[in-house]
């Protein structure tokens, strides 16, 4: 049975000694050798491997896992409002990775720190098609980038206050403005 979060619950201890993703994971244990304490927490989670990694060492992962591990395509990211989740910090990014050689992915999460202001070293410079997704992120929900150079709103009317995609966001305060274009010609016009 799996829970709300996608976790396996394992009753038997033995059970889940064998199959820590990391213990049996080459790029998990490469990781870890390379990032030691930046490395939070490894899971499986709907059957992908998840590797939490502090916001200090995601450039330095994404480096590595890039260079030396063969990840070298980055499916997307995105950026992620816990407010109603039990967890100790509000924001997270999550990063979609890819090995096309041996058909590999994992998925790297990484928290913000500040919940009030949250932030986080670009990846732009690794991957260049994460500048996009930052900027959507940013527009979204208010997450930082800090070394994206073009981090901007790109999907919110100019003049838009606030982040739509936080789960405190007033969706009954912002107005929709409808504006119709004129019925073509030779089509009949529409009746009240």
């Amino acid at each position: 049975m799996v829970d709300e979060t996608g976790e396996s619950p394992i009753a038997d201890e033995s059970v889940a000694k064998e199959e820590k993703p990391e213990e049996c994971d080459e790029d998990v244990r490469a990781l870890r050798g390379k990032l030691g304490a930046g490395v939070l927490l490894v899971r499986l989670h709907r059957d992908q491997l998840a590797i939490e990694i502090a916001p200090a060492s995601l450039v330095a992962a994404a480096n590595f896992l890039r260079d030396s591990r063969g990840f070298d395509m980055l499916s997307f990211l995105a950026g992620v409002d816990c407010l109603e989740l039990p967890v100790s910090r509000r924001f997270k990014v999550t990063y979609s990775l890819l090995d096309l050689d041996r058909a590999k992915r994992i998925r790297l999460e990484v928290p913000c720190e500040d919940d009030l202001a949250p932030s986080l070293p670009s990846v732009a410079g690794v991957w260049p098609t994460a500048a996009p997704h930052e900027c959507e992120a940013y527009d979204l929900l208010g997450i930082v980038f800090e070394g994206n150079d073009n981090l901007e709103r790109i999907l919110t009317p100019d003049g838009f206050e606030g982040y739509p995609h936080r789960k405190d966001f007033d969706i009954s305060s912002e107005p929709v403005a409808f504006s119709f274009r004129s019925t073509p010609e030779g089509k009949p016009e529409a009746t009240e």
